[in-house]
This record gives C-alpha cells, sequence and structure tokens, in this order.
C-alpha cells in the first residue's frame, strides 16, 4: 500500500514537472493578453467598427452583464429590460421605452444563443442584486425556445450571475473553457498574425473575428449595424451577393414541442419574479424565415404560466412577412424595422385588450 502511494505520488510529481514549463507561459499569456477579454474589465467591450474593422469577437452575455455592473457604479438605475437572444438585439431599448412609463430606464440584457434557462438565472441575477424590475420584455421565436445552455466560447454563461460554491465552480470552468480555446493551436495559428499586424488572415479554421460591423451603445447595452443597414437600403442585390439568404420554404411548420420540465421551471421562475416586482411585461415571439411556428402546446404552456394577455405569438400569422429578403441581415436575425413593427402590434394589442382606449 505504501509502495502504491509513493508511485501515485511520484507519477504527480512527475507530470506536474513535465508540465509546468508548458503551462506557466500558457497561463502568462492567457491573463496577459486576455484575447477574449474575459480576465479584465473594458469599457467598451466592442470596438469602433469604422476606426477598427478588423475585431475579435467576444461573449454578449458577459458584456451584458459586466457593462450592466459598469453603468451602475456610475450611478445609472435601471429599471426596464430586454431579455432574449440576439434575435433580441435589433428591438431598440429607446424605441421600446415609449411603450412604457416615463420613468423607464431601459437595457438590452440579452445573449447569444439565450436560452431559456440562462434567461431565468438572468432575471434571478437582478432580483437577487436588488435591481428594480418594473418593465421587460421578453424576445422568443419556436427556436430559441428550444435552445439548450451551451459550453461554446460564444454562448457561455458568465459566472458574474451567480454566488457561493456555484460561483467558484462557473468561474473555474469559465475560464477553463476559455483558456483551452485560446490555447488551440488552430486559434493561434490565426490570432498571432492578427496580433502582430492587425489584418485579418485566416489561416486556421477557428472564427475568431466579428463578422458584423456593430455600433455599440454602452447605456443601453444596444447593438446597431447602420454599416449593413445602408447597403441594404441603397444596394441590397450587393449586400445578399456577399450574404445570401436561404430560400423561404413555401409550407410553414409546426415546431416539435419544445417546453419540458426544464424550461417550465425556467419560466416559471421568471414569472415569479416578475411577480415579485409588479414587473409590466410582454413577451414576444416572433417568426422565423423557416417558417417553423411555435407549437401550440407551448403556446399553451406559456400562457398557463403569463397569462394570454401577455404573450404574442406571431411564428405562425406573420411567418410570410420574412419572404421578403430585406427585412433580414441574415437567415435568422431580422432587422430593427421589422423589430420596430413586432414592437408595435404587441403593444397595441394589449393596450386594446387592457380597453386602454375605450375598445
Amino acid at each position: 500500500m505504501k509502495n502504491t502511494t509513493r508511485s501515485i505520488i511520484a507519477f504527480i510529481a512527475k507530470s506536474l514537472a513535465m508540465t509546468l514549463p508548458v503551462m506557466i507561459p500558457a497561463l502568462i499569456y492567457y491573463f496577459v493578453a486576455d484575447p477574449f477579454k474575459t480576465v479584465k474589465n473594458y469599457d467598451p467591450y466592442f470596438a469602433d467598427p469604422k476606426t477598427t474593422p478588423v475585431r475579435l469577437g467576444v461573449n454578449k452575455g458577459m458584456v451584458s452583464v459586466r457593462n450592466h455592473t459598469s453603468r451602475q457604479a456610475e450611478g445609472i438605475q435601471y429599471n426596464a429590460f430586454i431579455f432574449g437572444s440576439s434575435v433580441s438585439c435589433y428591438y431598440d431599448a429607446d424605441e421600446w421605452a415609449t411603450y412604457l412609463g416615463e420613468d423607464a430606464i431601459p437595457y438590452h440584457f440579452d445573449s447569444s444563443s439565450e436560452s431559456l434557462m440562462s434567461m431565468a438565472d438572468k432575471v434571478c441575477y437582478l432580483d437577487r442584486q436588488g435591481t428594480e424590475i418594473r418593465y421587460a420584455l421578453i424576445v422568443l421565436d419556436p427556436l430559441v425556445i428550444s435552445a439548450d445552455d451551451s459550453d461554446k466560447v460564444p454562448f457561455i454563461n458568465p459566472p458574474d450571475l451567480y454566488i457561493g460554491i456555484n460561483y467558484l465552480a462557473k468561474w473555474l470552468h469559465w475560464h477553463y473553457i476559455f483558456f483551452t480555446a485560446s490555447t488551440n493551436v488552430d486559434y493561434l495559428k490565426t490570432w498571432i498574425p492578427w496580433k502582430l499586424t492587425g489584418e485579418k488572415r485566416v489561416y486556421g479554421n477557428n472564427t475568431i473575428f466579428e463578422e458584423q460591423p456593430i455600433e455599440y451603445n454602452t447605456i443601453t447595452n444596444q447593438e446597431n449595424m447602420p454599416m449593413w443597414d445602408s447597403i441594404i437600403a441603397n444596394n441590397p442585390e450587393q449586400f445578399y451577393s456577399i450574404y445570401p439568404l436561404i430560400p423561404s420554404p413555401d409550407s410553414i411548420t409546426a415546431c416539435p414541442v419544445s417546453i419540458d420540465s426544464q424550461r417550465t421551471e425556467a419560466l416559471q421562475t421568471i414569472a415569479s419574479i416578475f411577480a415579485k416586482h409588479h414587473t409590466d411585461y410582454q413577451i414576444i415571439i416572433g417568426p422565423k424565415r423557416s417558417k417553423h411556428y411555435l407549437n401550440p402546446v407551448d403556446y399553451e404552456t406559456l400562457t398557463s404560466i403569463f397569462g394570454s394577455s401577455r404573450v404574442h405569438d406571431y411564428s405562425r400569422e406573420l411567418a410570410p412577412d420574412l419572404e421578403s429578403d430585406t427585412l433580414m441581415y441574415d437567415n435568422t436575425h431580422y432587422r430593427p424595422a421589422y423589430a420596430s413593427r413586432l414592437m408595435k402590434k404587441c403593444y397595441t394589442n394589449y393596450l386594446k385588450n387592457q380597453n386602454f382606449f375605450g375598445v
């Protein structure tokens, strides 16, 4: 037994002696170069595309949380939040505020590939911080509802959302994911030439650059792409030859039932916190260019939790709208003009249902 123990200790010591010479420089590179902007805080996280056309991609969920913390430290007391995946990005927070009370101070609290579970984590985070949630808009679509939590670099939840032992576990896992990704040879083959030249030279299969020319508002955490909007307005053929869209199918198809027990629990958590804060909230389920609409069973689940007056499902009724190429940036994301149309429809219908127009 003693010999076995000595052998194990000797093996661990030898392994550490062999790996430390490699690990120490790699850790120094990770914490000093901070390639994914995960170690230090940045303000802003998104570089201006006009002055920095070649930019590395960042995790939007991290940006949403850390930018919110920075703005709160400056004294901004947000009380109105848009929750959603990247599909929600082009719902303009300031425009949304015009449908709310004059006291609304809006913030876009989104993540890339947001799941219902990670959305619930964000709502819990705000509640735990003592933040007032007076108004909320949840932006979904039939496929977003089916999304799972992800450990991939663009999508993993930041550890900032959690507390206690859970925070420590999430923090270690978070940095393991980003350290592993940033020391991947395929990543370094593109990152090193960019660091040396500032130019986009893709030598590996790992896409590390932010392709979209995002202009970023640090006050509302809002993304806009006026450069792309200008090209679409003036020369749509040029834009869609570079970023082609899939044809919109002729038929409209129901998605499979997606809201299982885990997603139901997440939705109930959100609803209970909204009830606690007396939140004035709306839920928009937008259409897809693929013409997949929300399964009626999922609609029933949503309305049973939130009430039918607050759930606005446009996924089937308005699916033909997105046959129009110029409403889309790509096959998933519709543009601000269409998001504006859905917001107007949602709030007009809600006010009518509440008899605020005397109807």
